[in-house]
């Protein structure tokens, strides 16, 4: 999938093992970010060597369960059926800011409205990473978010303030529930990719359990520092601590 691209600077920048991200059981979360987003896509662009290579990545687990019962089924395969419940006037947007805020009464509540932060908060996460969008597509777009954490997985050299953490935690999960209930009110298959994204995004929230947590400056400024401790915009002081450190929730 194109729908995002890594920068020179971001290719070569010190620091970039272009290892990919595998835990203990040796699950490979690149892969498994991957073949969701890719099956996401529309069938007809779908990337067919790339699914065939994620999922023989995957072990025997609860998401690699989802996505071939998925695949077993013809709905998964059938534009038709897609394009009614993602894409035309769809009932089911792949668009997860849809999912999570009330769409603006006029044109000049657009500018304020929560999605529209929402997506801002996603392109500057992005721009952070060193990614661009390489196609028209909205911030929101889950394909693009998904594909996001699957490239973004395998360098953990990029993100040393939390804000990857905030991504899944904040900007992905929320949504979930939402979509789901909409894509089962009309019995679609693509609930199954849901389930296996959540699936995921628990697994990788794990993973990050130890990393800082980022908050916004002017969230920052509410929390008393206790004397003696620093005050880095953007994270959260620990409150165990009387030294520098940073917490984690």
């Amino acid at each position: 999938m194109s729908a995002i691209q890594s920068t020179e600077a971001f290719v070569s920048g010190p620091g970039s093992s272009g290892q990919v991200s595998t835990g203990s059981a040796g699950w490979d979360l690149g892969a498994m970010y991957g073949l969701i987003a890719e099956l996401l896509l529309n069938p007809a662009v779908r990337d067919a060597g790339r699914v065939e290579r994620d999922l023989q990545a995957i072990p025997e687990t609860p998401m690699r369960e989802c996505i071939e019962r998925f695949l077993a089924s013809p709905a998964a395969h059938n534009v038709d059926e897609y394009t009614a419940t993602l894409e035309l006037t769809p009932p089911c947007p792949l668009y997860l800011g849809a999912h999570m805020y009330e769409e603006p009464n006029s044109c000049r509540g657009a500018g304020a409205c929560g999605r529209n932060q929402y997506m801002i908060e996603l392109k500057a996460t992005y721009e952070h990473f060193g990614f661009d969008l390489a196609i028209t597509e909205l911030p929101d777009f889950l394909p693009v978010m998904i594909e996001f954490l699957a490239v973004s997985s395998a360098h953990p050299e990029r993100d040393g303030i939390g804000l990857r953490r905030r991504f899944v935690d904040q900007y992905l999960q929320p949504g979930i529930p939402a979509m789901r209930k909409a894509l089962q009110k009309y019995e679609s298959v693509y609930d199954l990719l849901m389930e296996a994204l959540e699936f995921v995004a628990e697994e990788d929230m794990e993973r990050l359990a130890d990393d800082p947590v980022w908050l916004a400056p002017e969230v920052q400024a509410t929390i008393p520092v206790r004397k003696g401790t620093s005050s880095t915009p953007g994270l959260s002081p620990s409150p165990d601590n009387s030294t520098a450190g940073w917490y984690s929730q």
